[in-house]
């Protein structure tokens, strides 16, 4: 994808620049942190749920407030702290490896921890990006940033696997600690972003933190995909809450292998960054968002499938599913999030994402542990996953059924609104659109 000339001349390309650099080191610590679990700490499936659940668990306690403070202060600011506090979080976990103390319980914490600096850098970045390159460039910037995860996709796991078979997990995870410190000073070169606050007196934070729910919960389109995306999320979780284990114990995966495998998600990330403007152009955001919520459960099917299967088979079956299932993701990733970046007023915008997260990461808990009971009693490993893969297929009913489904142009697109019939809306603009701006 080349970049807009107008893009270039906003300081976007090193927004993008630093987020890929540490978005690569964080597939380190999302590749490390299981295999931390199931090799050194001899984790098994209930303890795999409580893992993969402590991450979400933090949406729950501050994702409403994430998005205020996100809302309330300087957002560069604000991002670079959070990276800060993320690199100075993850140095705990190879100082505590190597004093001989790390136990799961610390393991949990870091995890945690991470999450709900990572819920206020999300939140931070959903409303910075809009200011520093205008609404008529979120499409293109949006596929640049996922691009950046798509880079990280591809480089991480693959450099990951070698580092945890080479230097042991404890120690990868180290590195990851150092591209937060370093995507920090990146943003350093970049323009502040003061929130665009409403007159008046500043309101109490619950109140602030409620109105973005109200906002959201008013707004028919971004109510059905914040549902979608809790749907799909919950099915998520419960999937990869035992994927590691699984691929490990059950297909004798090394981490070599796992890291080469997950890396074909990253193919899959690229595809899908630089497919996902000329789909939204093609086919406009609901029937391509029901695609997208749909296909993951498709590629999930391939991992249980894959027991069984003669070594190469298992191979191919595993990197199909993770290149599906990332392309899918990513492209979900992009529509998503440019349609509530074009609909919702800028100083609402970290609020509502705030929201959008509580929603449909704060289900992500109850998905993990929920998995982690089904696979160490009831159902077993194989059999969870599965479950979980024909979940998530299920997650297309939102966006077919809400308003979404017909939605062909946003404010600001240049393309004629010509993909099919509009269903009650005016110009081409659906009623969230209006709801935002009442909401504001």
């Amino acid at each position: 994808m080349a970049i807009p000339t107008d893009l270039k001349q906003t300081g976007f390309f090193r927004l993008w620049a630093g987020e890929t650099f540490s978005l690569a080191g964080a597939q380190i610590t999302y590749f490390a942190m299981p295999l931390i679990a199931v090799l050194v700490l001899d984790a098994d499936s209930w303890e795999m749920g409580l893992l993969a659940a402590a991450g979400s668990a933090a949406t729950l306690v501050f994702g409403l407030s994430a998005g205020v403070w996100a809302d309330s202060f300087e957002r560069r600011k604000v991002l670079q702290l959070a990276n800060l506090g993320r690199a100075l979080v993850l140095a705990v976990v190879p100082v505590l490896w190597l004093l001989d103390a790390l136990s799961m319980w610390a393991l949990l914490a870091v995890t945690f921890a991470v999450g709900a600096l990572s819920l206020l850098f999300d939140s931070a970045m959903s409303a910075y990006l809009p200011r520093l390159v205008g609404k008529k460039q979120l499409g293109p910037a949006n596929s640049w940033m996922e691009g950046s995860s798509a880079v990280g996709d591809v480089a991480g796991p693959g450099l990951a696997g070698v580092l945890v078979q080479v230097l042991g997990a404890p120690l990868a995870v180290l590195l990851d600690a150092l591209s937060y410190f370093a995507s920090s000073l990146a943003l350093r070169g970049l323009p502040r972003a003061a929130p665009e606050a409403p007159e008046g007196p500043r309101e109490p934070h619950l109140r602030a933190a409620l109105e973005g729910l109200r906002l959201l919960m008013r707004d028919r389109t971004q109510r059905s995909l914040a549902l979608a995306a809790a749907h799909f999320n919950f099915f998520t979780a419960m999937f990869y809450a035992l994927y590691t284990l699984y691929v490990v114990k059950e297909l004798d995966f090394s981490p070599v292998v796992l890291g080469v495998l997950s890396a074909a998600g990253g193919v899959g990330a690229l595809l899908g960054s630089a497919t996902a403007a000329w789909i939204s152009r093609r086919f406009g955001y609901g029937i391509p968002l029901a695609v997208a919520y749909a296909f993951p459960g498709l590629a999930g099917l391939l991992v249980p499938l894959a027991e069984g299967q003669s070594r190469p088979i298992a191979l191919v079956l595993v990197g199909l599913s993770q290149f599906g299932w990332v392309l899918a993701v990513v492209v979900n990733l992009i529509l998503s999030e440019t349609i509530k970046q074009a609909l919702v007023p800028d100083h609402m915008l970290g609020r509502v994402t705030g929201s959008v997260r509580f929603i449909s990461w704060g289900v992500e808990p109850f998905g993990a542990l929920l998995a982690g009971a089904l696979g160490a009693g009831l159902l077993g490993l194989r059999t969870t996953m599965a479950v979980a893969a024909v979940g998530l297929l299920t997650s297309a009913v939102w966006p077919l059924a809400g308003p979404a489904r017909t939605l062909c142009t946003l404010p600001d697109d240049s393309e004629p609104d010509d993909c099919g019939p509009k269903d009650g809306f005016s110009d081409g603009t659906p009623p969230a659109a209006d709801a935002a701006k009442t909401g504001g």
